[in-house]
């Protein structure tokens, strides 16, 4: 390894020591990741279950209006 390469791998080590690579970084690069539900990687599948809930209320919904309908209609 080089001069440079130990004292770059010296200097990293020193700043991860200090805490500028970690979470206690509170101004970093990700300080704030996480704390809304679009960072997730399950974004998706909450969108999709809620979709589907949705969905399945207005079925839900449209059956319990039709069956009045009917039960009106005779």
């Amino acid at each position: 390894m080089s001069i440079a390469k130990n004292a770059r791998a010296s200097q990293v080590m020193s700043d991860i020591k200090n805490g500028k690579h970690t979470p206690a970084n509170k101004q970093g690069k990700f300080a704030n990741y996480g704390s809304v539900a679009e960072d997730s990687i399950y974004y998706s599948t909450m969108l999709a279950q809620k979709a589907d809930a949705e969905r399945l209320a207005r079925i839900e919904r449209s059956k319990a209006r039709l069956g009045r309908r009917s039960f009106f209609a005779w």
